[in-house]
């Protein structure tokens, strides 16, 4: 077992040798102060703190940031860090001073009672919260740190106390001891029950090795580094020590630091060799050789990712990424930088095709033979510019050239044979492609078309182009599945397949160029394409695409294979791609991943049989090692970096107050990710006005440069190369308002309005209450003027309708008003009711007009009431003449009825007023009475001083009946006789000569019949008679 380890550990550091490892410097030509590095840590934001010999700087994995001496900051180099409890950081200077960072200013810090002067050489936190200083002249000093500006009071530990005045280094042990290093080598321990320091003794360790280092694992085990001795480790659970030096494979006996990655393996840094990794296999070596750029390692750190933090002492820091990828150019011996083709040969070598021919690497070759080249020069190829090399079944390399056609060559001899028969076949002797068959046959991809030989077999190459079913003749790629099926890309036409010997384009919707092929776990066909991205296919299908956009570096495939676990790689003309099926996502790798050749070659790529990766780069080719990296990376921490407010730098203090007039915000933030800053990318929202993140950017800042005020939040976060999206980072702040638009301003307006508002009601109140009680007033006034105007209107237009009921029947009253005119209508039976008074000439020419007026007035109103009480119409009077007429303007089945009782009636009215004249002494009135029935027109005509007149010959025969009649009597015609004759009582006076109407058949009415009157002269009508007629009058309404 032991010869087994320290073959182990000499084997180890020779193969180291043999390979390039990639290691990310910043140096001064990235910012940093100076080359010469003391310390270095991390911080919980992410950000990196270099401690050089010219001063502190920063780093985010994009830019470096020094911070000058002077002001806030202590001036001079820096020789020791440290992060405490509280995440704030000291810086321990050159020269003495002591400055702390809390995250948003710089303090330099004075200690009371104590001025110093000399180096500060390391620095601690106690288990108390006390910081422990060493220097370098003024010994150990122990203070509380108080509150960040403070001036704490330093208690020094003296000599008295154990503790030497020229310390080199200060370390917290895990149990808590305090544990110092002095200038002698010797390593001291703090006793606080004694108060004193005391001697740390580690078996083997004498005071001639002097000890440079002191470090405590994750173990717990104590790593002691010396000037003589190397390296020793105390083991935690035994008290066993185990010494590391020269004969361990250490490359140097001086050791200046220790550092332990997130595997847990254990980091050695050298004074003049480099650094010695630790692990169970045994020792590995980082040189100036394989990829370190210092030898002199000065400090060691590991920060959140695994990824080692080295300080050197002339070349800057380094950061180490892993052992993933292995670079090969031409410092390795490659003939030319660029690789276009990778294969395996069954050994176990490694071709590679070049501008510059062939370079062949044996991986397991430690001597300078390990590179053998093939070259035009050499006799050995037809043309130094190799495209494509494979491999057939027999172990034959084949050699696809740009200028001499197609070459095979056997492995173990190095001799090549020129196909030259093929030449006819091949067009400028230019290989585009090469494949090796199912059956061994040689496919060889020409500018135009696809040949196809058997080595042996003495047949002749057959030919296939587009007219055969490819899709084009120009082939771009050539690719066998595990089926036997190739896979033929053409140049701008897309894909075709050959089975059977068989061509068949495939029919797909886009035309474009196939670079290369592979086929996944699930039987897809994955296809990269020349700026469009990823397509894979699945039943001569496109089912799933990938550009740019959903994670690719490029748009530009150039190179496809599958590794052992199923995973998709996936080379670009910016970088390296690798799918994960069961993540679902892309990782990005890049130059600063450690994939340094960037631009991968068209089908330039080689799986190994150990499952290692090879790809042919612009720069070289880079080798992926399946078992070392992982994938898995921690979510990244996010930061906010600077605030500027209105263009001048602010500090970033919580819940951060500003006036109206600061509306200018720039934040600046970023993410640590040392593994790939490039593939960092973030998302902000200002909480408060935006309502949604914003797009994915690369930008590191973001403004907004006239912020209304109200309360808001910005919040960022961040997402890696693993597609791990970090917490967001939340800061809020508050810009207020004018004071004209501040709460206090508004509530005093607003309660200045609604006193004036009140004010104002009031008064409008009051007046209106007043203009109310006026208008009231004037309401009344005028509502009693319109009431009695209404009346007297209402009063004239009753006193207009009976004077025009007066002039006019109701019938043809509401015609009129209704039409405008009333229609002259016939009515076949009415009774037309005439009278005169004899002797009226005589009696008016004794009277004065107005004496006849009134003596016509009182008799004609008596008239009025007769007539109105029977229902008949009076027609009109002229002079002492009196018409009515019963049937008019309505048809009354009793008319001649009513005109006899009426006449009977105006009779016995006439009778009484003759002899009360007569008793007088007056000259008597006597009528004559005359009454005929038969049809006549009755209306109104002209549109002037409307009058209801009837019109025909029975008017004219009911007058003559009253001239041809006797005074006081009632002379009817025998019409109208025929009609009354069953209820009166009658005297036939014969035919009687009338004026212009011949003789007439005349009766005089003599009264009633009995048991229709009620009187004894039978001048009244009895209530039997007056409801036969449809009168309700009652008997003493009657005369």
């Amino acid at each position: 077992m032991l010869r087994r380890s320290a073959l182990l550990a000499v084997l180890l550091p020779l193969l180291a040798q043999g390979q390039r490892f990639y290691f990310e410097n910043i140096g001064v030509q990235e910012n940093l102060p100076a080359q010469k590095v003391n310390a270095v840590l991390q911080d919980s934001s992410g950000l990196v703190w270099i401690g050089t010999e010219a001063g502190l700087a920063s780093y985010d994995g994009v830019n470096v940031t020094p911070f000058s001496n002077g002001g806030d900051l202590a001036p001079n180099g820096v020789r020791c860090l440290l992060l405490d409890r509280d995440q704030h950081l000291w810086v321990g200077h050159l020269g003495g001073g002591l400055s702390r960072f809390d995250g948003l200013r710089w303090h330099m810090v004075q200690l009371q009672g104590v001025k110093l002067s000399t180096d500060v050489t390391g620095i601690t936190q106690d288990s108390t919260g006390a910081i422990w200083i060493g220097t370098f002249g003024e010994g150990v000093l122990r203070f509380s740190p108080g509150e960040a500006g403070s001036s704490p009071t330093a208690e020094r530990i003296e000599e008295a106390q154990g503790a030497n005045a020229q310390i080199t280094g200060v370390v917290r042990l895990r149990d808590g001891r305090v544990c110092v290093l002095d200038a002698t080598g010797a390593i001291q321990q703090w006793n606080a029950a004694a108060s004193r320091f005391e001697p740390l003794t580690v078996p083997g360790v004498t005071d001639m090795h002097q000890v440079t280092a002191l470090y405590q694992d994750r173990s717990g085990s104590l790593w002691i580094g010396t000037t003589i001795g190397g390296a020793f480790r105390q083991d935690a659970r035994t008290g066993m020590v185990e010494v590391f030096d020269l004969n361990r494979g250490l490359p140097s006996s001086i050791v200046l630091s220790f550092g332990e990655d997130a595997e847990g393996r254990i980091w050695i840094g050298t004074w003049d060799s480099g650094i010695a990794r630790v692990d169970a296999r045994g020792v590995r070596r980082f040189t100036a050789g394989n990829g370190l750029h210092g030898n002199s390692v000065r400090c060691l750190a590991s920060d959140r990712e695994g990824n080692m933090l080295i300080g050197t002492t002339h070349n800057g820091m380094d950061v180490f990424k892993g052992e993933r990828f292995q670079n090969f150019g031409e410092d390795d011996g490659l003939m030319d930088r660029e690789v276009w083709s990778v294969v395996e040969d069954k050994e176990g070598r490694i071709w590679f095709g070049t501008s510059g021919g062939i370079g062949i690497l044996d991986p397991d070759e430690t001597s300078t033979a390990r590179v053998k080249t093939l070259s035009m020069q050499q006799g050995k190829l037809t043309s130094n510019r190799v495209r494509s090399l494979r491999i057939d079944q027999r172990g034959q390399i084949w050699v696809g050239t740009e200028t001499g056609g197609l070459l095979e060559l056997e492995p173990s001899l190095f001799r090549a044979n020129a196909h030259e028969e093929l030449s006819p076949y091949i067009p400028e002797l230019k290989v585009t492609a090469l494949e090796v068959g199912l059956l061994g046959e040689i496919w060889i991809g020409t500018l135009r078309g696809l040949v196809r030989m058997l080595p042996g077999s003495g047949q002749i190459p057959m030919v296939y182009g587009q007219a055969d079913g490819l899709a084009s003749d120009n082939v771009s790629a050539l690719y066998r599945d595990p089926h036997g099926t190739l896979w033929v890309g053409c140049t701008s036409a897309g894909i075709a397949r050959i089975d059977n010997g068989i061509a068949k384009s495939i029919a797909l919707e886009d035309r474009f160029t196939p670079t290369c092929f592979v086929e996944d776990a699930e039987g897809r066909l994955w296809v990269g394409t020349e700026g469009q991205g990823l397509m894979i296919l699945k039943d001569d299908r496109i089912v799933e695409r990938h550009s740019v956009a959903t994670g690719l570096l490029s748009n530009s495939v150039r190179s496809i294979a599958l590794d052992g676990q199923d995973h998709v790689w996936i080379g670009t003309t910016k970088g390296l791609n690798k799918w994960r099926p069961k993540v679902d996502g892309f990782l990005s790798f890049t130059d600063r991943s450690g994939f340094t050749g960037i631009e991968a070659k068209l089908g330039a790529v080689c799986r190994t049989e150990g499952g290692d990766l090879w790809f042919g780069t612009a720069n070289g080719a880079t080798r992926v090692l399946a078992a070392k990296g992982a994938d898995r990376m921690p979510p990244p921490s996010v930061a906010l970096r600077e605030l500027k407010v209105n263009l001048e730098e602010r500090v970033a203090e919580p819940d951060l107050s500003l006036s109206h007039t600061e509306r200018n915000l720039r934040f600046t933030y970023g993410c640590v990710s040392l593994s790939d800053p490039g593939a960092v990318r973030y998302q902000y929202q200002l909480k408060g006005l935006d309502t949604d993140w914003q797009p994915v950017t690369e930008e590191t800042t973001a403004s907004y440069p006239a912020l209304p005020p109200g309360g808001y939040t910005f919040r960022v976060k961040a997402i890696n190369r693993a597609g791990v999206w970090s917490e967001p980072l939340e800061y809020a702040f508050l810009i207020h308002p004018p004071w004209y638009r501040s709460w206090w301003f508004y509530t005093l307006l607003a309660f200045t309005i609604g006193l004036a508002l009140f004010s104002f009601i009031k008064v409008r109140e009051r007046q209106l209450r007043l203009r109310n009680q006026i208008l009231e007033k004037r309401v009344e006034e005028r509502t009693a003027e319109v009431v009695a105007q209404s009346n007297e209107i209402e009063g004239q237009k009753v006193r207009i309708e009976d004077l025009l009921l007066n002039i006019l029947p109701k019938e043809i009253s509401e015609e009129l008003k209704e039409k405008g005119k009333a229609t002259a209508r016939r009515h076949e039976e009415v009774s037309v009711l005439f009278t005169d008074m004899k002797g009226f000439t005589k009696a008016a020419e004794k009277m004065t007009p107005e004496e006849l007026v009134n003596e016509l007035d009182e008799c004609f109103i008596h008239f009025d009431e007769i007539v109105g009480r029977y229902g008949i119409e009076k027609i009109k009077t002229i002079g002492d003449s009196y018409m009515c007429a019963a049937g008019v303007p309505t048809r009354d089945a009793h008319h001649a009825y009513k005109c006899a009782l009426a006449a009977l009636e105006v009779r016995d009215l006439m009778e009484e007023q003759r002899q009360q004249r007569e008793a007088q002494g007056k000259d008597p009135w006597i009528l004559r009475i005359g009454v005929h029935t038969g049809p006549v027109v009755a209306g109104v005509v002209g549109r002037r001083k409307f009058a209801y007149d009837i019109w025909g010959d029975t008017v004219n025969t009911a007058s003559r009946m009253e001239s041809s009649g006797e005074p006081g009597e009632v002379n009817i015609s025998g019409t109208t006789y025929a009609l009354v004759k069953d209820r009166f009582e009658c005297e036939h006076r014969g035919q009687v000569e009338a004026k212009n109407k011949g003789a007439i058949d005349m009766y005089f009415v003599r009264r009633i019949k009995e048991g229709w009157c009620s009187d004894p002269k039978g001048h009244l009508p009895n209530e039997r008679f007056l409801k036969e007629i449809g009168l309700a009058v009652a008997q003493d309404q009657l005369a």
